[in-house]
């Protein structure tokens, strides 16, 4: 009898033990945890430091003793035809001077009425814009003329808006 009741003990303990804790079929569920790999940490990249913006340079209008407005801005021209420098930018003002062809002049100034606010001799004169054309920054570093004067000292007749052949007469009366 006692063989026969490990038996029996044996033969339910062997039923019991499969189906604890585990289930197969539809109620049954696996869980699976798939690990995250640590993230490598990326270098910080260098602060590349703005540039700072150039300013733009203000404006500066400033008027004659007519009352013309002049825009201050340096450049340089070269006289187009033998032309007189005024004391202000109208052909009615005091003359300063008179200068020749392929003069160059150094600018200071360009006036509302087309005149040219110059600088000669240490004085400020005034210069009709019909007479004078500008020059680019290299040639005038170069020291030659350009716009209508040759490097001979010739007038370029094309250069003036009547194409008269007299233009140093009329420059002149300007």
């Amino acid at each position: 009898m006692k063989r026969a009741g490990l038996a029996v003990l044996l033969l339910g303990a062997a039923l019991c033990i499969p189906g604890c804790g585990f289930e197969e079929g539809a109620g049954a569920s696996v869980t699976v945890i798939q690990a995250t790999p640590t993230p490598i940490p990326t270098p910080t990249p260098e602060v590349t430091p703005t540039p700072e913006a150039t300013p733009t340079p203000e404006v500066v209008v400033v008027q004659t003793a007519s009352g013309v407005n002049v825009t201050k801005q340096d450049g340089t021209y070269v006289a187009n035809a033998d032309v007189n420098l005024r004391a202000d930018a109208s052909a009615d003002a005091a003359l300063i001077a008179s200068v020749a062809n392929g003069t160059q002049l150094t600018s200071t100034g360009v006036c509302d009425n087309g005149w040219v606010e110059i600088s000669y001799e240490g004085q400020t004169a005034y210069v009709s814009g019909d007479y004078v054309s500008a020059v680019a920054a290299d040639t005038a570093a170069d020291g030659a003329a350009a716009d209508g004067a040759a490097a001979d000292g010739s007038v370029d007749q094309a250069a003036f808006t009547d194409g008269s052949a007299d233009a140093s007469a009329e420059a002149v009366a300007g």
